[in-house]
């Protein structure tokens, strides 16, 4: 009799695991990329999983360590291909995705770019912030603080990210149109050292310096630490994750350009899904998303609106 009750969970057991097995096989999913692993990643894969629960698919998010490493992000695609996914979401770190998603194009797996384009791909649709109108409102908030004079810095990040390179482009034009000299005009990665290596030979003759995403802010912001300047020069960053709204409110930077993080991971996954029914038209779809400003004497105000805003979301 005791054999006999072990055999019929035994079946009972097997028969439901085949059932999830079956189910969770015919569940549509879509696999996401992100280029990162910061603060700001956490944040958009917040927004992309609320998109999955919304239109009922499964969402893997996956993302390298470090910033850029597109060999991470060819595994990973691998991994999201391997479950099943039809609809991939990336941000491309190097020209080795525009090919691999011609590839998965082939195959009937449609793309979505976010957070930033690379040329030569064929994707059905891009989410972003409008990033050289986001480097041009810094670069002209810049110039208006300083009264259309002084020297700057410009700390890039890294050579072939659409995204930054956008808004660093936006930057400097509208900065030298509002009369300011870009007097240090290199990339520093997330590395502070590199970014006293930039600095500190023209430090007293610096007004001011803008930091294009959250990795290079930090940097910078701990690098002018470093060198007693913090809240001196006039620091414009780039994204808002805890570290940075908290020295904003230090007044260690002045002022923060931040993007609809949460909306860029809701939009991306929403666009795939569409492509997964069917539902998209055959032109690729391009949403652009405002930065919002934030400076001390805004940012309680702006927490408040952004809390009533992802508390009203779906």
């Amino acid at each position: 009799m005791c054999c006999l009750r072990a055999l019929r969970l035994a079946v009972l057991l097997f028969a439901l695991s085949a059932g999830w097995s079956t189910q969770a096989a015919s569940r549509a999913c879509v696999g996401v990329v992100a280029a990162g692993a910061t603060p700001f990643w956490q944040e958009v894969e917040a927004g992309s999983l609320q998109a999955g629960r919304d239109m009922d698919v499964d969402v893997y998010f996956r993302g390298p360590s470090r910033e850029g490493r597109v060999e991470s992000q060819l595994q990973m695609i691998d991994w999201i291909e391997a479950h099943g996914c039809k609809a991939l979401v990336i941000a491309p770190s190097g020209a080795r995705i525009a090919q691999r998603v011609r590839e998965l194009e082939a195959r009937g797996i449609a793309t979505i770019y976010f957070d930033r384009d690379l040329t030569g791909s064929m994707v059905r649709g891009l989410v972003s912030t409008d990033n050289y109108r986001a480097g041009q409102l810094a670069g002209q908030y810049m110039a208006t603080k300083l009264g259309g004079q002084g020297q700057v810095a410009l700390l890039r990040l890294q050579p072939g990210v659409h995204s930054t390179s956008e808004r660093e482009r936006g930057f400097r034009q509208a900065a030298e149109a509002g009369g300011l000299l870009i007097l240090v005009d290199r990339y520093v990665g997330d590395d502070s050292q590199a970014v006293v290596r930039a600095v500190q030979r023209e430090l007293e003759h610096l007004d001011g310096l803008f930091t294009p995403n959250s990795t290079s802010s930090r940097a910078a912001l701990a690098a002018l630490r470093r060198l007693g300047k913090a809240g001196q020069l006039l620091h414009i960053g780039f994204d808002g994750d805890q570290l940075l709204l908290e020295a904003l409110r230090q007044g260690d930077i002045h002022s923060l350009f931040i993007q609809q993080t949460h909306a860029i991971g809701y939009q991306a996954v929403k666009l795939a899904v569409q492509a997964l029914r069917g539902e998209l038209q055959a032109a690729p779809v391009s949403i652009q998303l405002e930065v919002w400003q934030v400076e001390r004497d805004t940012l309680a105000d702006w927490q408040r609106a952004r809390a009533l805003e992802l508390n009203a979301q779906p």
